[in-house]
């Protein structure tokens, strides 16, 4: 019978000091109005359709990012009261392949999309609740709801 190996023995890792650093609301610039300004999230980012955030290049990517932290410092009226923000109907979205997509994507039950102008054509598109803009959409081309020309 072959003899049986000692068990290591494994020292406990000393246990770190806790770390004191007060309310993280206060050490925050901007903190009293947070909830005022606009906040992002991509659990609703489409993945796949024509307008997927997985499409951009790294440019385009560092260029929405700069725009995004722009319109994070910025009061939610203060974007949507005019421009660079604007809300729809989602029922009259003019591109039938953007309505045709909300459906594929399982979005076509919301009431209002909400759009942020960035740069000439650029437009990102979401669903906002209160100070948060549910992003579903990056449409460079200015293609889900094209500018109507005049006299046409």
């Amino acid at each position: 019978m072959p003899a049986k190996r000692p068990k290591k023995v494994v020292a406990a890792a000393p246990r770190a000091a806790a770390k004191q650093v007060g309310d993280l609301r206060a050490l925050l610039p901007g903190h009293r109005d947070s909830a005022d300004r606009l906040c992002w999230r991509f659990g609703h980012a489409d993945a796949d359709g024509p307008w997927s955030l997985g499409k951009l290049t790294k440019a385009e990517v560092d260029a929405l990012g700069e725009a995004m932290v722009k319109f994070e410092s910025m009061t939610v009226t203060e974007l949507f009261k005019g421009s660079p923000g604007k809300d729809y109907e989602v029922a009259r979205i003019p591109n039938k392949d953007a309505l045709a997509r909300l459906d594929e994507i399982q979005l076509s039950d919301m009431t209002q999309i909400s759009c942020l102008r960035i740069g000439g054509k650029g437009r990102l598109y979401g669903f906002r609740v209160d100070n948060v803009f549910h992003l579903v959409w990056w449409d460079p081309e200015h293609e889900v709801w094209p500018t109507e020309k005049k006299h046409t």
